[in-house]
C-alpha cells in the first residue's frame, strides 16, 4: 500500500514539474507559432501532475 502511494507521489510530483518546466523554460525558446502549444502543454501536465498527487492522498474506505 505504501509503494502504491509513492509511486502516486512521485509520479505526480514528476509530471507537474515537467509542466511547469515547459511553461517557464522551453515556452521561451519556441518560435511564436509553436509557443502556445507548449504553454497549453505545460499547464495541462501541471494540472495532470496536482491531480495524480490527490490520488495518493486518498484514504481507503474499506
Amino acid at each position: 500500500m505504501i509503494k502504491k502511494k509513492l509511486a502516486y507521489w512521485i509520479s505526480g510530483t514528476l509530471t507537474a514539474f515537467t509542466g511547469v518546466y515547459a511553461v517557464r523554460v522551453l515556452s521561451l525558446q519556441m518560435p511564436d507559432s509553436s509557443r502556445v502549444t507548449t504553454l497549453l502543454t505545460g499547464y495541462i501536465l501541471a494540472i495532470a501532475g496536482l491531480f495524480i498527487i490527490t490520488l495518493g492522498t486518498r484514504k481507503k474506505n474499506t
